[in-house]
This record gives structure tokens, sequence and C-alpha cells, in this order.
């Protein structure tokens, strides 16, 4: 995949870089320099194929599905979801997390239905066994064929991912390199020397936007170096050498022991997209950055085949605010007419942050970070979000109506709702009290006699919403357009009611007060508990009416507001009539105008603090 020159976006602490003309030790034979890091898991890297022995072995009869570890993300390669076709993957990406040889990952059944699984893990010889809680034993092998291999370049292409290893040189004593050597095992180079070969990769050289370095015009070249029978400058085969726009070899002009550079030979546009090929071999090398090529070279100072290729930023006694960013390494050894490729390198298997001072590569690499050239990893498919545990405490409602939907929405209980000249009074869904689109709006006709409201008719002295007890409590959420509802008209606000004959409870807001009110009617008359809080024009209130025979409160947006004691109660049986949700049918009540954002009975009284719990849902919290 082509490198971006894109900024990168994952910031790594500033300790890399590729170096500049330096001198280096001679080879003692044991490749002395920095102090190698602590392996890689043996999870990271492989192409991990549980297939072959596992119940997955049906789930595909094109390319195997496919898992790969980076250090923090799993990536599931698969072409048999229902939206792929055969020969042509897809990422599902999760995380995972390893500790002391345990993995815990998301296992894909036969059927592509995911699972989490824990479980110790061994990799021998490319082979991993994993011994889990869920699925069992799963035994894999590192799949690396060329066929998967291209169908998953593609993928990762497709998806956005790229990788690249970013060398800096922060350390005034050393210098940044990523360094392949092609007798260690760690390779799988089938050759330990090369006497005709070639290299390519991609290039970005430019300032490092996180520099905490001196800016200056020491230490700043980058190369791509060759040695020959060892790593110091007496065994230098060649080299090709960036610095802050200009190109220049390595020529075979010995001064003080040490093969001098040329003069410039080209340029380049820093943060430009460079792609280097470097060749060489009978005694002379050659190299091409984009369209351009520059040499052949006599070799520098060691004509023996080349064992170590090198990347490197900076030199041994300064530090550079620039940054070496390499993508698409691959080494190539040249017999004839015939290339073989024996190396390559595209870092997307590696875990963005990874110092690759360890296999493949020599552990003298230093300074050497794997970034991503497109940003942040994409996060991991989320898992739903689980079912939140109820508040053991939270007073759940015998009969509610959440407005999500302008026939009343979602329903607790068995009494649903019924709209009254509903073609008359339009209807809108419209932002609530907390939740968008968690209201309906009512706009009341003009028109005596056509105006609007929500029902559910009463079943006589068995309804539940009847209240024969005398025990109860009722709730309304809701915002009026226009405080002045009844000029001219001796009309309170309607909000709650069922009552017929004196009998029965009625919540509204009073026409002179503009105050929510409690009326409880004892079959003659009625008596009244008013809260204290005024409504007011497009404000959502939470209003509950509590009564607990003979004893009345009315709590406005979770404080108690009004009390009454001493009140009879005589229940409305009658079968047939109605309980009201925001208008009336007679003459002394209107109808609501505005938004009805929940409307609930409850068979019991609620206490203060879970009046409080409910207000709080709506957003109404109290001290």
């Amino acid at each position: 995949m082509e490198i971006s020159k894109s900024a990168i976006a994952v910031a790594i602490s500033a300790t890399f870089l590729f170096g500049c003309d330096f001198d280096v030790g001679p080879d003692s034979g044991g490749d002395s320099g920095t102090t190698p890091t602590t392996p890689t898991s043996d999870l990271v890297g492989p192409y991990w194929n549980f297939e072959a022995a596992s119940s997955a072995s049906t789930q595909s009869t094109d390319l195997p599905n496919i898992y790969v570890f980076d250090g923090e993300n799993q990536k599931y390669y698969t072409d048999n979801t229902s939206d792929t076709v055969l020969g042509t993957y897809v990422i599902l990406t999760e995380t995972y997390s390893e500790e002391d040889g345990v993995v815990t990952f998301t296992y894909y059944d036969a059927e592509g239905n995911p699972t989490k699984a824990t479980g110790q893990f061994e990799v021998v010889d490319g082979n991993i066994t994993i011994d889990t809680d869920t699925v069992g034993v799963l035994n894999g092998t590192d799949d690396q064929t060329e066929e998967v291999k291209a169908a998953v370049a593609a993928a990762n292409a497709e998806a956005g991912f790229n990788n690249l290893v970013q060398i800096l040189d922060t350390k005034s004593d050393d210098t940044g390199e990523l360094r392949l050597k092609l007798a260690d095992s760690s390779t799988d180079v089938p050759v330990d020397q090369i006497a005709s070969g070639k290299i390519t990769v991609d290039l970005i050289y430019q300032k490092h936007e996180d520099t905490e370095q001196v800016e200056d015009e020491d230490g700043n070249n980058a190369y791509i170096t060759l040695y020959a029978s060892g790593t110091g400058n007496a065994q230098l085969y060649g080299e090709a050498v960036f610095n802050n726009g200009e190109i220049f070899y390595r020529s075979n002009t010995i001064e003080g022991g040490k093969p001098q550079l040329s003069d410039a030979i080209g340029t380049y546009t820093l943060g430009e997209d460079l792609a280097v090929e470097v060749e060489w071999g009978n005694d002379e090398y050659s190299f091409s950055v984009n369209d351009t090529t520059y040499g052949p070279f006599p070799y520098a100072a060691d004509n023996t085949p080349v064992q170590v290729i090198a990347l490197k930023m900076g030199d041994n006694s300064n530090t550079t605010h620039f940054e070496l960013l390499a993508d698409n390494f691959k080494v190539y050894n040249i017999e004839g007419a015939n290339e073989e490729l024996v190396f390559e390198d595209n870092f997307d298997g590696y875990a963005i942050g990874q110092d690759l001072s360890g296999n493949p590569y020599n552990n003298n690499s230093s300074e050497a970070v794997v970034v991503s050239a497109t940003g942040e990893e994409p996060e991991p498919t989320p898992e739903p979000d689980p079912e939140p545990t109820p508040d053991p405490d939270f007073p759940v409602a015998d009969f509610a109506w959440d407005f999500s939907a302008v026939d009343g929405g979602a329903v607790i209980g068995s009494k649903s709702l019924t709209i009254s000249k509903d073609s008359d009074n339009p209807k809108v869904i419209t932002d609530g009290a907390v939740e968008v689109d968690g209201a309906v709006h009512t706009t009341q006709s003009l028109t005596s006699g056509t105006y609007g409201y929500y029902y559910t008719a009463m079943e006589g002295t068995s309804d539940p919403l009847a209240f024969t007890d005398g025990t109860f409590s009722m709730e309304i959420v809701f915002s009026i357009d226009d405080v002045t509802f009844n000029p001219g008209f001796s009309q309170d606000l309607q909000l709650l009611e069922n009552t017929d004959s004196n009998k029965g409870y009625k919540l509204i807001i009073d026409k002179s007060s503009l105050k929510p009110k409690l009326r409880i009617y004892d079959g003659s008359g009625s008596s009244s508990v008013e809260a204290e809080t005024t409504v007011a024009n497009g404000e959502f209130m939470h209003v509950v009416a509590t009564f607990d025979n003979g004893t009345a409160k009315v709590y406005v947006n979770g404080v108690e507001e009004g009390t009454g004691g001493d009140l009879t109660f005589v229940p409305n049986t009658k079968d047939g009539d109605k309980v009201y949700v925001g208008g009336g049918s007679n003459s002394s009540q209107k109808n609501l105008e505005g938004a009805l954002d929940n409307a609930a009975f409850f068979n019991d009284v609620l206490t203060a603090e879970e009046v409080a719990l409910r207000a709080a849902e709506f957003g109404f919290t109290t001290n």
C-alpha cells in the first residue's frame, strides 16, 4: 500500500529518526548497539487460520478466515458474510487483551457468530494452540500464502489501514536505525548475503511535527545503507543519502578511513512521497528516486556481498528534528535474469507503537517505531450496550404513555389511548423535556366543539383508574405555548381528569393563578390543593399529584409545593366514561395547546423521594 504524506495521527514519544553522515564502529561479530527490547508476543503478526482443525472449517469454500492480532486490536478477515463475495475479504475489528500467555479475544463460529473466548495459548513452529473456556481447544496455523496476503492487502487498502515505520534520532550517542541482517534466522531470508540485488522502499523525509529536538543543520541525514562484511565505515558497499531536500551518494573517496559524501546530485521536496530503488552488484551501485536515476557509482569501500541493509536517521553525536517514514520495504536477490523477492514488510502486522528492535529486525535497530499513516485505527465494532440494571428504588408507573409517537407512544399497563377529533387538531413529534423527538405537540382547533384530547375509556367499578381504594398518584410532563390560554373565557387548562356528577379527580392549571391544582370530588362538590409555581410559555413542567385517603399533595419539578388534609374522595365508576389526558369535554375546561412528554398513573402513593426520582428522569433535579 502507498505511503501517505498526511500527518501521522498517532503520536509516538520522541525517540526515533534516521541519521546523517556518521562514523560507526567496526563489526565485532556481536553487532554491538542498543539493548534489544522484549520480543513481541508470538500472537502478533501471523495470519492465524483456525479452520483446518475446528468446526469453522465449513465457513468458506474459498479464502480461509484469518485472525490478525496487532497488540491492541484483532482483525478478522472473512469472505463469507452476507455482504461479501467469495475471494474478497471484509474486516471485522475487535479489541483483545493478552497477559502472561492468556488471550481474551472474539472467536467466530461456523455461521460467523461472535463469542468471547479466553485461554492459555502456545505458539510452536508457526502453529498455535489456544485452550479456551467457551469454544474448546483451537489449533491454528500461520496461513500467509500469496493468495491470502494479496487478499488481506486488498482488504486493508479498501478499509484504509496503512502502517509505516517512523525512524527518529533523539539520542546524542546513537543513530535512529532499522537494521535488517540477512543472516538473522528471524528474517526467514533464504540467503545470508547478496552479491547482486536490489531493495525498494517508499520514503517520506520531513520535519517531525512533535519534535522536541533543536532545529539546526547538524545530524539531519537519512540513509539507505548497504554493508558488506561488517557494519563499520570500512565495510560500506554503498549509500543513498537524503538531507533537507537534497540527495547525495557515498563516494569511494576515503579520508580518515571513511568514504566521503558526494556533492548534492538531486533534490526533493520535504514531505514528498519518494519511491526509492537501490541496486548493487559488479562493484557498483545505483539508485532511483521517483523517476530520476542516479549512478552507477563505484562501491564505496567493500565490494564483497551485502549482508546488512539499514535505513538510518541522524548520527552518533547529534539529534535531529526530522523524521524518516518508510513503507513497503522489499529486498531482492538477483542471479542473472532472475529476481527473487527474499524479504518484504509493509508494517501492517505490527501493533501501533511497536518498537522494531526485535524479530524480524536486528536488535541493533534503534528508535524505529510503527505508526499509522491513516490516523487512529478504526474503532472496534461496538458490542451492544448491555441492558441497564433497573434502579430498585425507582418507581415504575402502573399505567403510562411516553408520547414518542402521535398515538401516545409506548404504553405501560393495559390502558391504551384514543385521540379525539384528531383531524381537527394537528399533532407533530417534537423534542421532549430531555429526549429529542420525545413529545407530541398539539395545535388546537379554533372552532368550538372540535377541540382535541387523548382519552382511555372506563370499565365501571373494576377499572383501575377509578382508584376505588382511595390511594393513587398521577404524573404529567408538559409545556404550553401561551399562558394566556383563556382570555375572555372562564376556563381552567385541563391536564388529567376523570369526573362525573361531582365524583372523581382532576389535575388542572388554574385559570386565575396559572398554577397546578388538584381537585378531589366528594359527590357534591370538590376541594383543591394548589402548587406555588406558575407555568411559563414553552417551558416543560413536571407535575405529580398524590392522594392518600384524605391527604392530597402536589409536587412541581420534584418539589412538594402544596398539601391538604381531611379531604373526602368519591370515585367515578361510571362505565364508559373517560379518563382525559391533555383536555376535557365540558365548557369549563381548556384543552392543552402545547407538548405532552409523559402521562402516568400509580396505584399507590409516591413518597417525596420517589417523586424526586421521577422528576430527575425528565431533567428536573432537586437539592
